[in-house]
């Protein structure tokens, strides 16, 4: 998941598989896009070792692909792909605000509601950055899937997050629908109504299901 707040050391693989999901899940690297040792050294100023590393753990992922004798490209996705991700998001990631709702501290409590003053602020900017907008979505949702304190789900939830890279290019144009939903899900986690959270991620994830295949359909992704 964009965002995602890493904790003690990193490697210089995993320094670079993030920075490279990075730009996937930006857009910066599109579906389809050729992804050679020597360049990405170059760009990331890193060895070639620790760049094998991570296109190791890109592929895990399913955000990057081999292909004999073309090398690594960047996945491409097909409508049926995203319809079955967003089928297991819209079970877990209810599930998750659910728990977040029972189990939140105080201080996870306080750190959602101040990430999503931070993403409204942002989202009402016209003329922002809009990459800070989009990660800091990717941060306030991090934060409400931690709050469940449930390890296992929270992986589930992240690999499902990486396999929709190409949220972030549609996002920005549903910001405003996107800071009203947060504020649902945030109230109901903060009176600790884990029904009404779960309703709302729900709601909130099915219209990002109908941006994500409309863009799809739109830019002509495959039906099958």
């Amino acid at each position: 998941m964009a965002g995602k707040r890493e904790r003690g050391s990193v490697t210089k693989a995993e320094e670079a598989f993030n920075a490279i999901r990075w730009q996937i899940e930006r857009g910066t690297l599109p579906g389809g896009a050729k992804l050679t040792l020597q360049s990405l050294s170059d760009g990331l100023q890193m060895s070639l070792t620790p760049i094998r590393e991570a296109l190791r753990m890109l592929q895990a992922h399913g955000l990057v692909e081999y292909r004999p004798h073309h090398g690594h490209v960047v996945t491409r996705y097909s409508i049926p792909r995203a319809e079955e991700i967003y089928l297991l998001r819209e079970t877990l990631e209810p599930l998750a605000t659910r728990l977040a709702a029972e189990r939140a501290t105080d201080r996870e409590l306080e750190e959602i509601q101040g990430l999503h003053a931070e993403f409204r602020a942002a989202a009402e900017k016209e003329d922002g950055e809009q990459g800070v907008v989009v990660d800091l979505n990717a941060l306030w949702h991090r934060a409400v899937y931690e709050a469940a304190h449930s390890a296992f789900l929270d992986e589930f939830i992240d690999r499902l997050w990486t396999g929709v890279p190409y949220q972030a290019i549609w996002f920005i144009h549903r910001r405003h629908r996107s800071v009203l939903d947060h504020q649902v899900v945030t109230d109901a986690l903060r009176e600790h109504q884990p029904d009404a959270a779960a309703a709302a991620m729900l709601d909130h994830i099915e219209r990002g299901k109908k941006a994500t295949i409309d863009h799809l359909r739109a830019i002509g992704a495959p039906e099958s």
